[in-house]
């Protein structure tokens, strides 16, 4: 086999067209979500949007073409200045109500540690607690088409989490005592 760039760069990409990848595209105004979901449609992909911001105006598209949303940096302020205030916190709250499948994300690897308590702070503006959870655990793992391996504690699969004292998703209460990552202990000392 030919292992040039060129080559690895067309085998990479092949799984786009034969449904085993899907394509992730980077838009948050619903114009630019809206054409990137028609063209992966034309080209018979399985996209993913990053971002979203404004995927509540087209939740119905979304969900009628089975897109998945992974909502980015979900405390900001709003996108356009007609928009409520709080609309960036009644995103997910909004693509639950509409059937779309979306998780929550914060972008850089330096934030992740508040990643759980921008789900909590979504518990004001809508979800219920048990979807904030799984906006961070089982749905990004969906999305990602690994759910079987990791996203929620059962028999089999990778025994990655984390116990903590108090709320998890409150960062007045949520203390974590103990993480682990594949049923290994991490020393967060």
């Amino acid at each position: 086999a030919n292992n040039s760039p060129k080559n690895l760069k067309f085998e990479a990409m092949r799984g786009l067209f034969d449904g085993t990848q899907k394509l992730y595209v980077h838009a948050s105004d619903a114009p630019a979500m809206t054409q990137a979901v028609l063209l992966a449609k034309k080209h018979g992909m399985s996209s993913v949007i990053v971002g979203g911001r404004q995927a509540w105006r087209i939740a119905g598209f979304l969900k009628e073409n089975s897109v998945s949303v992974i909502l980015n940096k979900p405390q900001s302020l709003p996108q356009r200045a007609d928009d409520d205030i709080d609309q960036p916190f009644k995103n997910a709250a909004l693509l639950e109500e509409a059937g779309v499948q979306y998780c929550i994300s914060m972008g850089g690897n330096w934030t992740q540690r508040n990643l759980g308590f921008q789900a909590g702070q979504s518990i004001g503006f809508g979800l219920e607690y048990e979807q904030a959870v799984r906006a961070i655990t089982l749905s990004p793992a969906r999305i990602m088409g690994i759910d079987k391996q990791i996203g929620s504690i059962e028999e089999g699969k990778d025994a990655t989490l984390f116990i903590s004292s108090g709320d998890a998703l409150d960062m007045r209460t949520g203390i974590v005592e103990r993480a682990f990552i594949q049923g290994r202990d991490v020393d967060l000392g």
